[in-house]
């Protein structure tokens, strides 16, 4: 299974976030709920989670880049990379 891992509607009319810093790699295996990217505005911070377990197959977004509420920064799949 593919689960896309979007940017969460974060604050009232904000509309854009830089992505600060992935705390996850490509092939890394996540839970769900745990913090796979920091982010900010000039005024706030916050962590994207994980929607589901799984493993990282892509990032979308580099760090330092700003990107859209809604936007798919990661890909997760339930199967390891290895096993296909």
């Amino acid at each position: 299974m593919l689960y896309e891992v979007a940017v969460p509607k974060f604050a009232e009319g904000a509309r854009l976030i830089t992505l600060k810093h992935w705390l996850c790699g490509k092939g890394d295996k996540v839970d769900a709920g745990v913090h796979l990217a920091e982010a900010s505005t000039e005024k706030i911070a916050i962590y994207i989670e994980a929607p589901a377990t799984g493993y990282v197959s892509e990032l979308r977004a580099e760090e330092g880049e700003k990107v859209k509420v809604g936007q798919v920064i990661a890909i997760l799949i339930s199967e390891s990379p290895e096993r296909g």
